[in-house]
């Protein structure tokens, strides 16, 4: 049984059980608690659909807009459903959890839909990818850190894609891929394993055999390799926002795209600049970009030109 504590909060709990119901039994005495549980065992919860848990805090019930107990609160992870509160007895919960799943089940494989078209346009636009935590310049794990530098000696060029900027991106990676953790590497579209089996091919002189000619290209500028990540990047100034018109724009017409923070990258954020220099006379923040065919366009112009998305 999983008890939702001061300590262990319900968001933990949520983001631990990924492609689920969550439900939260909030109650004040055991009785209602004890009758759901007879039920449960008459009718048990398919566990690869439901995660249950218990909150006898009130005011972790407050803070979750419980205004009575006993109640039942139905989310998911991800949240494509609103939280729905039932004060309700524990067999009419049962009736309704089927028709919420389905309803959740609906909008999890349309999400799913569009975060496996993205994983595969970046799979298919670099011979190698890989999918790891920061960046090559910035590794933010030590096995990132390894990867990154057993890799350099071969003077090769790959996509990457920081796992940090969406969290929801790692759970549809592990289900893409069927492999639990990060990094991961892909070359020609196949996924080679992680950072030790990576390492293992490189060390057994086995992993320059499949490196692909097209990863040995001249060096290019930066905003030219960033471009190898994927055919359609937004340059930001800092955290990545869904909500920016560019992302707005990109999504309406179901166009995979890339984040990639300038902020953190002061080569590309010159490049930038420079490239921007005809009307750009500032080093302050810039507004998200969309670099696209290694041509950048800020939101007017991007509006303007709408027929160049292909």
């Amino acid at each position: 049984m999983t008890s939702i504590t001061q300590e262990y909060s319900l968001n933990e709990f949520q983001s631990s059980n990924f492609h689920k119901l969550i439900i939260t039994v909030f109650y004040d005495n055991d009785d209602y608690k004890t009758r759901l549980e007879k039920l449960l065992k008459i009718v048990p919860l398919d566990n690869e659909k439901y995660a249950l848990s218990y909150c006898k805090d009130e005011q972790i019930a407050k803070s979750h807009n419980i205004q009575q107990l006993p109640s039942i609160l139905i989310t998911s992870y991800p949240q494509l459903i609103n939280g729905q509160i039932f004060s309700i007895e524990p067999a009419q919960i049962i009736l309704k959890l089927q028709e919420i799943f389905e309803q959740f089940e609906n909008e999890f494989k349309n999400q799913q839909s569009y975060y496996f078209k993205k994983i595969e346009a970046m799979i298919k636009e670099n011979p190698i990818m890989m999918f790891i935590v920061g960046t090559p310049e910035k590794p933010m794990c030590r096995f990132t850190s390894k990867l990154i530098q057993k890799l350099q000696p071969f003077g090769i060029q790959f996509g990457f894609y920081d796992i940090e900027i969406d969290k929801l991106m790692v759970n549809y990676l592990k289900l893409y891929s069927k492999w639990q953790t990060f990094p991961q590497v892909f070359v020609n579209g196949k996924l080679i394993g992680g950072a030790d089996a990576t390492v293992e091919l490189i060390e057994k002189k086995a992993f320059a055999e499949l490196i692909p000619k097209e990863a040995f290209m001249t060096k290019t500028s930066k905003l030219e390799q960033i471009q190898l990540i994927s055919k359609y990047i937004i340059l930001i100034d800092g955290q990545p926002d869904q909500n920016c018109e560019i992302a707005k724009i990109l999504t309406e017409r179901k166009i995979p795209y890339q984040f990639y923070n300038i902020g953190m990258d002061q080569e590309v954020r010159s490049e930038v600049l420079n490239f921007l220099s005809s009307y750009i006379e500032t080093s302050h923040d810039l507004e998200p970009l969309l670099l696209y065919k290694n041509t950048i366009y800020n939101e007017i112009t991007l509006k303007k030109e709408l027929s160049i998305l292909q």
